[in-house]
């Protein structure tokens, strides 16, 4: 009779042992303000954000369509397989998630993953892997934009990418460094090279900080158009604009050329899990810094004094601005900037065809009405791996370029 209580006794503790553990495994595994897909095992899908984790385990979360209270023991196990930037990979269950690491249960004991060391990510529910909430989730835009319609970010092409559009083209040698050149610039006998390298690179998770320069140094760059854009007005009887600058400092007068940038950006994934938004802001900065200005021209027996962005010692030849990018959809980033740029000049789309058609394809300094301070915006569409369009209202309005992956 003893070895009868005693049996019973023992299967009845197997039992509840089994049974609580079984509410272990399936107590689900999150953060309050999450945004997380859950699988459920009736084939269910939801994506929303966890609002509460109930001491029952159940899960309360915000959806488009309402707020649900979904049982721990409904959700299917969600595991994944990560593979890092170094070759390292992992697969097992997942422990916890936040917006910079992800801990995982392998079969050998458990790991703690920073998401910036992530280069793939596949995640399954039930054994299954996720892909009905992938085509409409997705947690980083495909193109990460290394300028903002010509002003410098702190990021670079991916390494040995090979960048090319009808005017420039580059190659990324690393992940902090870069090369690019002005076509138009080296066929009108200028060559020269852009290099951007990544002074300070922190990755916090997903969020990204860089901190970046470039140098542009031209061989043989035709002064004028540079000088020509800090004058205000070339009201000078019987000299074009054109002439006025050549009248001012000689003829076609051609030097070796330098523009400095230093540019901070910071780039984070939306709080929805649909993409990122990143913010830049930099000065630019030029050999006309240091130069000093010709302030009156005596022509025709008439003395012409000028105004512009310049003082009596050196030209005002520096370039503040700070925008952002904002993912509207896995190929669609939505990008602005303001700026202030005492040599800034603002074309109409007739004068900005007629700037680049009518000079080689370099744009004229004086062309345009100075304008200093200013602002623009506009959309990049991706329409697949290499070609990228960008649409603007500012010269020049149209970007078109193409990116190779090489590996």
């Amino acid at each position: 009779m003893k070895n009868i209580k005693f049996l019973v006794l023992l299967l009845s503790l197997v039992f509840f042992t089994q049974l609580f553990a079984a509410d272990v495994d399936s107590q689900f595994v999150g953060k309050i303000g999450q945004y997380r897909t859950l699988y459920l095992k009736n084939d269910n899908i939801f994506h929303g954000e966890i609002l509460d984790i109930m001491e029952d385990g159940s899960v309360k979360i915000d959806t488009k369509e309402g707020v649900l209270i979904i049982p721990s023991s409904k959700i299917l196990e969600e595991t994944l397989k990560v593979k890092k930037t170094n070759g390292t990979s992992y697969t097992g269950k997942l422990l916890g998630e936040d917006e910079v690491f992800i801990d995982i249960e392998t079969d050998y004991g458990n790991v703690t993953v920073n998401k910036g060391d992530i280069k793939d990510l596949q995640r399954f529910f039930g054994g299954k892997r996720e892909k009905t909430i992938q085509q409409k989730i997705f947690f980083a835009g495909e193109e990460q934009i290394t300028d903002l319609f010509g002003d410098p970010t702190a990021f670079v092409l991916p390494p040995y990418a090979f960048y090319i559009s009808g005017f420039s083209m580059g190659y990324g040698f690393s992940n902090r460094f870069h090369l690019y050149s002005k076509i138009t610039n080296n066929l009108n006998e200028d060559l020269n090279l852009a290099c951007r390298y990544i002074l300070l690179k922190k990755n916090y998770g997903a969020k990204k900080l860089h901190f970046a320069t470039q140098l542009k140094i031209f061989s043989n760059h035709v002064m004028n158009k540079e000088y020509g854009k800090y004058y205000d007005e070339y009201d000078v009887d019987g000299l074009s604009d054109e002439k006025v600058i050549d009248e001012l400092y000689g003829k076609e007068k051609r030097e070796f050329y330098w523009e400095a940038s230093f540019v901070y950006s910071f780039r984070s994934p939306l709080k929805n899990g649909r993409g990122n938004w990143g913010f830049h802001t930099g000065i630019t900065f030029d050999k006309l810094l240091f130069a000093e200005p010709v302030l009156e021209l005596e022509y025709d027996n008439e003395t012409y004094d000028f105004t512009g962005g310049f003082t009596d010692t050196f030209f005002q030849s520096y370039r503040a601005f700070a925008g952002f990018d904002y993912d509207l959809s896995k190929r669609i980033k939505f990008i602005s900037i303001v700026y202030y740029d005492p040599g800034n000049r603002y074309l109409t789309l007739g004068e900005s065809i007629k700037n680049y058609f009518t000079h080689d394809f370099v744009q004229a300094g004086y062309m345009g009405e100075r304008k200093p301070i200013d602002f623009d915006f506009g959309v990049t569409f991706t329409p697949n791996e290499t070609l990228r369009i960008g649409f603007h209202f500012q010269n020049p309005f149209l970007t078109v370029y193409w990116k190779f992956l090489d590996y």
